[in-house]
């Protein structure tokens, strides 16, 4: 059955704080791990110690208790308890060479273990009956002090049993009650009273020295009533024989390999105290337990906060009261109420002349003191108007350092990942550094320098980035030339014959790519066509018109002929065509659906919807598609889509800089290396490769908007439709 600990402390303010100082401290689980480990305990005195020392102590005791909750446990037997003493001696020697005296004993108690080491002169003993007789055991005496520059120098461990009594406590307790008195005081009564009764004699010799302790028993979970154990004179006297010496379980130089690393990570916790005491104030249930000199900084801050509360409160008042007098006057002045203006005037007028007569007839010495009075004010008020201003502009100053610091860095840090070739990574803190940049302001000449320069760092490394190639178009055709009313929008290619169309032009404008003969065949009984695409056989030219009319251009009679098609769908709005492996892929804007349709004598069936039904995303704004065995779409937004097998995967656009704005074209293909994109807004075509990382972009200065592109990879040459001019530039 298992054991816990009860634990009653009792702690007496001395009348010199210099002169003694103590430390208590408790420690009691909260979770179950902590519970594994038990209970921890600290009892320091510091004797004509300074500010200093007793820092250090309450530091030494912090970071004793967090070590041990945190450190792993058992490794190559040494306990959670002896590594974080371990650590403790090698960094905390300095203790012993401050000013004061250090008594000090620290220890654990899980079930009916206990583990404790000390340094200095405090008592720990157990008292247990045997034989009817009360009997004492000096866990500490005959034990000497180890090496002098460690603060704790060795562990002892043991059990406690039933009806054994732990007693620990600070040097001078036995100068007002001898062990003896302890003793019989500790075991005739339950522990609580007999703290009480301690701390009533101790309290009553009004000493110069504090005085603190820890009583202890142990109790079974499910008993409340005192059971005596045996055997007490035998485990005590195994928990003697059980001390571990310095030389044994801290020393340094004897701790090496595997366990000094452990041993020397500074565990940290959060710290669930259960009855701390770490000043000269006793502690009560109703108030917070904090040190003397800390308790009496907290008491003076609180009654600086409660008189500017109510001096804050006084004014806020007398404010309100004189704005409210002051618009009630204002509203019988400008309203007349009740004929109370000339009534309100004389008042005004009165106090002015009482104010102003008080003021005459007071004497000299009152009028300079007065004025001087007055001049302290103003003063006294200037001042804390230039402090806050110059605190205000200070801490201005210093954000303003700090945020070029960072962006210094961040650029910094780009040009580092550039030298590694990470030029995602680059890319990604220089569009950091870019945002930083615009909250920098750029009120003084100084700061539009500062913000200048670190603008031309940032965009000088981002177009490095951007790898935009300016190119030197070549113009195959003049669409306006010997043509009027031109308006194309879209480019197809079919064999080395380009063909210009647009909804708004009923016809086709075909250019021979090597030679850039020009010639126009008219559709005026056809609808609109708004897109087209070529096959990979290149034997056909698939367009789509108005009310998902379909039609197909025939390469060796040159007719474009309407063709059958259905839908699923009696509302489909069909764009985006796109011929793979002889079966037509439509985007159904309207039901958020990739169609595809088979190949049938008269034209191509009602085809079958290609995403899967629990696929869920909006194609309402789709502009192009394209298909490589995956199948992208491009959106009006900038954003690729993309699906395998009917289910849409991750596609994401890495390293682009800007982002797309209203692109119109998309295409890849099996054979082809990358995915090309044409964005009029920046006018550009775009390049990237399967998985989304830019490669490169393309510009001209002579592009307007560019709307139409052909990409012939294999031939490394990329045709625009842009104001009816074609060109061709190589890649």
């Amino acid at each position: 059955m298992s054991h816990i600990p009860r634990i009653q402390e009792f702690f007496i303010e001395g009348k010199n704080q210099r002169t003694s100082h103590v430390l208590l401290h408790i420690t009691e689980p909260t979770t179950p791990d902590e519970w594994k480990r038990g209970y921890f305990f600290a009892l320091c005195e510091i004797e004509n110690g300074t500010l200093e020392l007793i820092e250090h102590a309450q530091r030494l005791i912090d970071d004793i208790e967090s070590g041990y909750y945190e450190t792993e446990s058992e490794q190559g037997g040494t306990s959670p308890f002896e590594l974080t003493l371990e650590f403790i001696n090698r960094r905390s020697s300095h203790i012993l060479s401050t000013s004061g005296t250090l008594h000090c004993i620290v220890g654990v108690m899980t079930n009916t273990s206990i583990s404790l080491s000390y340094h200095g002169n405090p008592h720990a003993h157990v008292f247990f009956l045997q034989h009817d007789m009360l009997q004492d055991i000096n866990i500490l005496a005959g034990e000497e002090q180890g090496p002098s520059d460690h603060v704790f120098s060795a562990v002892i461990e043991g059990t406690i049993h039933e009806g054994d009594r732990l007693f620990i406590g600070t040097p001078h307790i036995v100068e007002e009650l001898s062990l003896e008195r302890l003793q019989e005081i500790i075991m005739s009564r339950p522990i609580e009273q007999a703290v009480e009764h301690i701390e009533r004699v101790l309290r009553d010799a009004r000493k110069d020295e504090s005085f603190g302790g820890i009583v202890c028993d142990i109790r079974k979970k499910d008993l409340l009533h005192d059971t005596s154990a045996s055997h007490s004179a035998a485990s005590l006297q195994h928990l003697i024989d059980r001390e571990r010496e310095t030389t044994e379980t801290l020393s340094p130089s004897l701790f090496g390999g595997k366990k000094k690393r452990n041993a020397e990570k500074k565990p940290k916790r959060q710290q669930t105290r259960h009855n701390a005491i770490e000043t000269n104030h006793k502690r009560r249930s109703d108030e917070m337990i904090g040190g003397s000199f800390v308790n009496m900084l907290l008491v003076g801050i609180g009654r600086v906060l409660v008189a500017t509360s109510r001096g804050l409160w006084v004014g806020f008042r007398f404010i309100l009261l004189s704005v409210g007098r002051f618009f009630i006057v204002l509203l019988i002045l400008v309203t007349n109420k009740n004929n109370g203006r000339k009534h309100t005037l004389q008042s005004i007028q009165g106090g002015w002349k009482h104010l102003y007569n008080t003021l005459v007839h007071l004497s000299v010495i009152s009028k300079l003191l007065l004025l001087g009075v007055v001049s302290l004010t103003i003063i006294f008020s200037g001042s804390i108007l230039f402090l806050r201003a110059q605190a205000y502009a200070t801490q201005q100053h210093v954000a303003y350092q700090e945020l070029v610091m960072a962006i210094e860095n961040k650029q910094a840090a780009a040009d580092a990942r550039r030298i590694y070739n990470d030029e995602s990574g680059s890319f990604a803190l220089l569009k950091e550094a870019e945002q930083m940049l615009t909250q920098l302001p750029q009120k003084s000449s100084g700061e539009k320098e500062t913000y200048e320069r670190l603008y031309t760092l940032i965009d000088t490394a981002l177009l490095d980035l951007r790898n935009i190639t300016v190119v030197q178009p070549t113009l195959l055709a003049d669409l306006n030339t010997n043509n009027e009313g031109v308006h194309t929008t879209k480019l197809v290619r079919i064999d080395d014959a380009l063909i210009a169309f647009g909804p708004d032009d009923n016809r086709l404008y075909v250019v021979d790519k090597d030679t850039h003969a020009l010639s126009v065949q008219s559709h005026d009984s056809l609808a609109k066509l708004i897109s087209g695409n070529t096959p990979k056989e290149n034997d056909i030219l698939v367009f789509i018109g108005q009310n998902n009319e379909l039609y197909i251009y025939n390469k060796d009679t040159t007719a474009l002929s309407k063709t059958s098609i259905s839908f699923p769908s009696e509302h489909a709005n069909v764009s985006a065509p796109f011929v793979y492996n002889l079966r037509l892929y439509l985007v159904d804007k309207a039901t958020n659906q990739i169609l595809r349709h088979s190949k049938t004598q008269n034209g191509y069936d009602k085809g079958t919807p290609w995403l899967d039904e629990s696929v869920t995303v909006d194609l309402s704004d789709a502009v192009s598609m394209a298909i490589d065995g995956d199948v992208f779409v491009l959106k009006q937004n900038g954003q690729i889509l993309k699906f395998i097998g009917g289910a849409p995967v991750p596609f994401d656009i890495i390293g682009l800089d800007p982002s797309l704005d209203n692109p119109t074209e998309l295409y890849t293909y099996n054979d082809v290396d990358g995915i090309y994109i044409l964005e009029p807004t920046n006018k550009r075509v775009i390049s990237l490769n399967k998985q989304g990382t830019f490669r490169a972009q393309y510009t001209s200065e002579l592009w307007q908007h560019p709307t139409g592109m052909v990409v012939d990879e294999a031939k490394k040459t990329i045709y625009i439709l842009d104001e009816n001019n074609i060109y061709s530039f190589g890649l």
